[in-house]
């Protein structure tokens, strides 16, 4: 299915006078000027919104019809002084070049936005992607994003809101003691982007697995059927959905998403990597079909699990070791490293057991999930979402 939606022809005798707008034309502009309003509120300098496009410019990005609107209002925004970047027109077309002469992307994507070491790109087909916009890794690895570029924007202005203060600078107590944004801030990142985007698949599914690792298997199994009915060919909240169930003893779902996911992929290492979970929540009737299939398709599978299984145990991460462990062994049952980690583990434990517990994490009520947003206008009506 094309991208370009086109427009309704003229009647007859209105060719003089411009047409009116369309509900689509109304969403746009609620969602620009929102977009205006947090570029604004931005301490001086902190992002960098550049003027219109021209219509040249435009021309060469040869960008979609129902995304062009948005550089003819800013060519190019840089974000978080540089952390982040919609693309000018006139950079399109090399950065698109470049990506796909390192084989990053595929052939029809236009690369529109950068943030970190990602490309975000306006697929061929949205359609078939799930999303008008896909997050592409270093690794090359595609995931769903967003519902257009703008609600991408959008979105990446309301994270900055969370992350930085009015001077530019992290807010206090976002990060954990690994260095990482604590649960309760990822969690308020991933509802900031939805508030501004419902149908963005990354951000819900990410929501999906903070709350499965907390424990709200239900409320993450809801989180994941909506995404997997925006985009049912995306492997992984299919593998989510699977560890959802496994959480919740439904071992036969557990396998059956296991599956599924495999079938969404093309990459021979993700296929083994699914099958090989499924084959953990398997019978005994069934493991053994499922272990042959995965050791087909890598036949180190369980050598690389046990370096998986010892990394783990180093950083002190028992459960994710001991679940890595047990689908090592549904592979693997006599293979002797893992059988060796498996006392290395036990052991590990209860030495961690026997440990004096350390203090808790302050916490910062700010960050709660339940938290209101800054100011009224952050969730937008259900006229400005609508696709």
């Amino acid at each position: 299915m094309s991208r370009s939606r086109g427009g309704a022809p003229g009647k007859p005798g209105q060719q003089g006078h411009a047409p009116a707008p369309t509900r689509a034309d109304e969403r746009a502009a609620a969602l620009f000027d929102r977009i205006e309003d947090r570029l604004r509120d931005a301490p001086d300098g902190f992002h960098d919104a550049r003027p219109p496009a021209s219509a040249d410019a435009l021309t060469e990005a040869a960008l979609p019809d129902d995304e062009r609107a948005l550089w003819r209002r800013w060519d190019g925004i840089d974000f978080a002084a540089g952390e982040a970047r919609l693309l000018p027109c006139r950079e399109i077309a090399g950065a698109t070049a470049a990506a796909l002469g390192e084989g990053l992307i595929q052939a029809g994507d236009r690369v529109v936005a950068e943030h970190g070491r990602d490309l975000f790109v306006l697929p061929e087909d949205p359609w078939a992607e799930g999303a008008g916009v896909v997050r592409v890794e270093e690794a090359g690895d595609r995931s769903p994003e967003s519902t257009s570029v703008a609600h991408l924007v959008l979105g990446w202005l309301g994270e900055f809101q969370v992350l930085y203060d009015e001077h530019g600078d992290f807010r206090e107590d976002l990060f954990g003691e690994d260095g990482e944004p604590t649960a309760a801030v990822q969690r308020k990142l991933c509802r900031r982007r939805l508030d501004f985007d419902p149908d963005a698949p990354n951000p819900r599914l990410r929501l999906a697995e903070l709350l499965r690792e907390a424990g709200e298997h239900v409320a993450a199994k809801a989180e994941l059927v909506q995404v997997i009915k925006r985009a049912p060919e995306f492997a992984w909240p299919h593998h989510e959905l699977g560890r959802t169930f496994a959480a919740l003893g439904e071992r036969e779902r557990a396998v059956a998403s296991f599956r599924r996911a495999a079938e969404c992929t093309t990459s021979v290492p993700q296929q083994a990597f699914h099958l090989a979970w499924a084959a953990w929540q398997a019978d005994d009737r069934q493991r053994p079909a499922l272990a042959a299939e995965v050791t087909a398709l890598r036949p180190e599978f369980a050598l690389q699990q046990a370096g998986a299984v010892a990394e783990l145990i180093e950083r002190e991460r028992f459960d994710a070791a001991a679940e890595q462990l047990a689908i090592g062994l549904a592979i693997g049952p006599g293979h002797l490293e893992l059988l060796r980690l498996r006392g290395v583990l036990a052991q590990a434990q209860a030495d961690a057991a026997a440990a004096p517990p350390e203090p808790p994490y302050p916490h910062d009520p700010s960050l709660d999930d339940d938290d209101e947003l800054d100011d009224d206008d952050d969730a937008l009506d259900d006229d400005a979402l609508e696709p």
